[in-house]
C-alpha cells in the first residue's frame, strides 16, 4: 500500500520547482542525497549545500532551464516517480539537448515525511528500464476528471455555499492570479493555496444576497491549458437588481486540478494569452 501523503509532498515540492521557486528546504532530510545518473555531468552529492553547488556546476553550460511535469506515480511506500520534460539550451550555441534527453524522470525517496534521496535521469527510458518498468507507458487517455466537468462542479459548489468542495478544483498548492473582479468586490492580486482562495470566495459571495458563477465558452487548448469565460452574477445587499460581469480565465491543469488560473477583464486578451501559452507548452 502506498502513502498518498508522500505523493502530496512531492507534488508540492515540484510545483515550486515549476514556478522557479527553490527557496523551500523544509521537506529535505539534512543528509539528503542527489544522484544524477546520466546526462552531461553524472554525479552524486550529499547535503543541501553540496547539492546546490553541484547542480549549479552541472547546469553552468546551459540556459533557459524549464521543467514541466508529465506525471506522478507512487512506486511503493517510500518512493515516488516523477516523469518530466526539460528544456536545456547551450549558453554559447543556443542549441538544445537531443530530444531523447529532454524526457526525463526523477525518483524521490521519502522517510518519515522528509525526502532522503532524489535520483535524476535525463533519459526517461533508462529510468524506466532500471525500475523494471520499461514496458510502462503513460496512459493515452487521462483517468483524471475532465477540466470542463471539474470547473462545473466547482462553480456549483460555490453557488450552494460549499466552499470546501469548491476549492478542490484547485491543486493544494494552486495559484489564482486575478485582475480586479468586474463586480468591484475584490482587488486584483495573487492567491496561493486552498485557504486563501476559499477566504476570497467567501468574501465575494457574502457581499451579495444572491450570487452565482457560471462557465461559458470553454476551450481545452491542449498541453494542460484551458480558456473559458467566467460569468459572475449577483444582487448586492440593499439593491433590487442584479449586476453581471464576464472575465476571461486562462488555467494550467495538472492531475485534473487547476495549478494556476489567471483572470483578465479583457476576454480577448485572455483568449490570446491562452493560445500563446498552449503553443509554448505544446
Amino acid at each position: 500500500m502506498t502513502d498518498s501523503t508522500n505523493l502530496d509532498l512531492v507534488r508540492s515540492i515540484y510545483a515550486d520547482f515549476e514556478r522557479g521557486d527553490f527557496s523551500r528546504a523544509d521537506w529535505a532530510d539534512p543528509q539528503i542525497e542527489y544522484v544524477v545518473m546520466d546526462g552531461p555531468s553524472p554525479g552524486r552529492f550529499t547535503g543541501l549545500t553540496e547539492i546546490a553547488t553541484g547542480v549549479r556546476e552541472i547546469l553552468s553550460p546551459w540556459k533557459d532551464l524549464h521543467d514541466m511535469i508529465d506525471e506522478y506515480r507512487e512506486l511503493d511506500d517510500e518512493r515516488v516517480l516523477v516523469l518530466l520534460r526539460a528544456d536545456l539550451r547551450g549558453k554559447t550555441s543556443g542549441l538544445g539537448l537531443d530530444a531523447s534527453w529532454t524526457r526525463g524522470a526523477e525518483i524521490v525517496h521519502i522517510k518519515q515525511g522528509r525526502v532522503t534521496r532524489i535520483v535524476k535521469y535525463f533519459d526517461r527510458d533508462r529510468a524506466l528500464a532500471d525500475l523494471g518498468l520499461d514496458g510502462y507507458a503513460m496512459p493515452e487517455k487521462s483517468t483524471t476528471p475532465d477540466p470542463e466537468e471539474a470547473l462545473r462542479r466547482g462553480f456549483e459548489a460555490v453557488n450552494r455555499g460549499d466552499f470546501g468542495s469548491a476549492v478542490s478544483m484547485f491543486a493544494p498548492e494552486g495559484v489564482w492570479e486575478f485582475t480586479p473582479l468586474g463586480l468591484g468586490v475584490l482587488e486584483g492580486g495573487l492567491l496561493m493555496g486552498h485557504e486563501a482562495i476559499r477566504k476570497s470566495l467567501e468574501d465575494l459571495t457574502e457581499s451579495f444576497r444572491d450570487f452565482e458563477l457560471e462557465s461559458e465558452d470553454f476551450h481545452d487548448l491542449g498541453s494542460g491549458v484551458t480558456f473559458n469565460v467566467l460569468v459572475q452574477r449577483g444582487m448586492p445587499h440593499g439593491s433590487d437588481g442584479f449586476v453581471e460581469s464576464r472575465l476571461g480565465v486562462v488555467a494550467i491543469w495538472r492531475d485534473g486540478r487547476v495549478a494556476r488560473a489567471t483572470s483578465y477583464k479583457d476576454v480577448d486578451e485572455a483568449r490570446a494569452a491562452a493560445e500563446r501559452l498552449a503553443q509554448e507548452r505544446g
